[in-house]
């Protein structure tokens, strides 16, 4: 049990959160990404919705099976706001040896935003400090993506 002392505050009873993960089994079979091909089509099979910015994680074990994904945040046409809780949140509770992250430029654009660039260094610098391996961000356009490793490896570092 936690007690928690408060001082100046008269609380008799304090109440926790508990989080509780469920696990069930599937019959669908694991997939293995080995290329930011099969990342970008991913994303698009997950994706509906081209209008706006999506930011997706898929989350691997150590065969580099996604085991989970997860639709992190909806944005508007030209931006999507991200927070590194959200996703490292999600990628402990499904117990991720790594992850991918992509997000879709409505725009057919595959050229990064500095944004992009500095949220890439971010999350890296996260994941490095939670002992996970940030694999690749790819930016996902109609038909084509752009992989930041391939045209920014000093971001993965």
């Amino acid at each position: 049990m936690l007690l928690l002392w408060l001082p100046n505050v008269r609380c008799r009873r304090c109440l926790l959160r508990e989080v509780r993960v469920n696990y069930f089994p599937t019959v669908a079979a694991k997939f293995l990404v080995r290329h930011p091909c099969g990342v970008a089509e991913s994303v698009r099979s997950i994706l509906t919705d081209n209008s706006r910015e999506h930011f997706v994680a898929l989350y691997l074990d150590g065969n580099h099976a996604v085991v989970a994904y997860s639709i992190v945040a909806i944005g508007c046409a030209n931006m999507v706001s991200v927070h590194p809780r959200e996703i490292f949140q999600r990628a402990l509770l499904v117990g991720a040896v790594s992850l991918l992250i992509s997000h879709n430029h409505p725009s057919d654009s595959l050229v990064p935003s500095t944004d992009d660039l500095q949220m890439t260094t971010k999350l890296n610098d996260c994941a490095k400090l939670l002992g996970l391996k940030l694999l690749d961000h790819v930016i996902v356009g109609t038909e084509g993506y752009s992989s930041l490793p391939d045209d920014h490896p000093d971001l993965f570092g």
